[in-house]
């Protein structure tokens, strides 16, 4: 039976997980152990641990006499995730291009050129599609650093709802941008350079926090003043 229990509690946890990155629930919404066993079919105790280890995770938070609650991410939230990010994946590539196999940066090959099948196209069809599919670049670059402690550390900066709809915000401009860094990394690693790689990755990352978060300050002012947007 607690082989059963846990099996439950693994699966239920899982097909939470993917909901809460999906956007699926909405950001403060609470969530109860009785509506959810009623979803999955389960009864509440496997809900009850999935619950607990999504709130280890950060996607739930938890008020004691209150309730659990679906995680809210301010812009300054989201800065600090996207640092993160800049630490950790620049990091990550450069380790991989001192360790990644010739049949990894052909996987990557062939990964990019479905990423930029149908060009910059700023569709929402084409957006998720291409989101999948970065994902998965981005997972070969970490399972190639051979650091699954960092590895680990950076799925759980990016498994997060907000940082997961950033492609939905980028102009076209954006998108190729996004391309030529990846196409800029896959060179680094053929060149076996740890500094290329680390360099272009850290730009990466900091022109996809630029898309995702309103500006700080208003360059069509020029003066330094802050821009309305940015609250």
């Amino acid at each position: 039976m607690a082989g059963a229990s846990s099996t439950s509690a693994s699966d239920a946890y899982e097909i939470l997980r993917g909901r809460l990155v999906r956007g699926d629930f909405r950001a403060g919404g609470r969530l109860t152990e009785e509506q959810l066993a009623l979803e999955l079919h389960v009864s509440r105790t496997p809900i009850r641990e999935a619950l607990r280890r999504l709130v280890s995770d950060g996607l739930l938070r938890f008020v004691p006499n209150v309730g659990t609650f679906v995680a809210s991410w301010t812009d300054d939230d989201i800065r600090d995730l996207f640092d993160l990010r800049v630490l950790l994946e620049s990091n990550i590539a450069s380790l991989a291009a001192q360790r990644i196999s010739n049949a990894e940066i052909d996987r990557l090959l062939v990964i990019q050129d479905q990423i930029e099948l149908q060009g910059p196209d700023i569709s929402t069809e084409n957006l998720q599609r291409i989101n999948g599919l970065n994902r998965e670049f981005h997972r070969v670059i970490s399972a190639a650093s051979g650091s699954a402690r960092m590895s680990e550390m950076l799925s759980n900066a990016i498994e997060i709802p907000i940082v997961q709809q950033t492609f939905a915000r980028y102009t076209r401009e954006q998108l190729s941008r996004s391309f030529g860094h990846h196409r800029e990394v896959i060179d680094a690693f053929v060149a076996g350079d740890a500094e290329w790689a680390r360099d272009v990755m850290s730009c990466h990352v900091r022109a996809a926090r630029v898309a995702r978060l309103p500006p700080r300050r208003d360059p069509a002012k020029g003066d330094g003043s802050p821009s309305s947007a940015a609250g």
